[in-house]
């Protein structure tokens, strides 16, 4: 029986690998309808906003490793976005269970 040939992938090492998503690619309803595409529209728009720029289109780049960080950065502030942050008062007394009294009235994910 004869060996099957296998092909081999070539490896590519660009300097800049460059993604691109078609117009529409990722839409749907349930994303749209989302409180998060919200914000993060709102985040791109601003920071847009505050370099003078117009566009329908937006790019993206820089090291692997900042744009990690960029994307964390946007998920992190659309997970705790609402997150209340309450001064404990006597630190001395440091309780890593504590729950404040209107912890209850706070909404719920």
């Amino acid at each position: 029986m004869p060996k099957k040939s296998k092909k081999r992938v070539e490896i590519k090492y660009p300097e800049i690998a460059v993604f691109a998503l078609s117009k529409g690619s990722q839409m749907n309803e349930q994303i749209i309808n989302s409180e998060n595409y919200g914000h993060v529209l709102r985040l791109i728009e601003n920071t847009m906003r505050m370099n003078n720029v117009v566009s329908d289109k937006v790019g993206i780049s820089g090291y692997k490793e900042d744009v990690v960080a960029y994307i964390v950065m946007m998920i992190n502030l659309c997970m705790y976005k609402d997150m209340e942050i309450d001064l404990m008062e006597d630190t001395n007394e440091y309780d890593p269970d504590y729950m404040p009294n209107n912890f209850t009235s706070r909404s719920k994910f």
